[in-house]
């Protein structure tokens, strides 16, 4: 699964804190390391390739990672600060 910010979203670091904020709501969410990394390598390269990635630095199943993405996804769908994105060229 791809993924992309909602339209009105941005994703951005501040004083060291990531945090995604919605200029259509005016609501933001607070990532800590983890989930903005994983957040991040997921609008870079789709879900299972953060999975993969992840798996690989912190020495667990991608299968494991894969379900933490999927649900923190699930919940920034819920929030509408990302939204899934089509496929390109899977």
């Amino acid at each position: 699964m791809n993924i992309r910010l909602a339209a009105g979203t941005t994703l951005t670091s501040i004083e060291g804190k990531d945090v995604m904020f919605s200029v259509r709501s005016g609501e933001s969410y607070g990532l800590n390391e983890t989930a903005a990394q994983m957040i991040r390598l997921s609008l870079d390269g789709g879900v299972a390739q953060a999975a993969t990635r992840m798996a690989a630095d912190y020495g667990v199943s991608a299968d494991e990672i894969r379900g933490d993405i999927e649900q923190l996804v699930r919940e920034l769908v819920q929030l509408r600060m990302v939204e899934p994105s089509p496929d390109h060229g899977a």
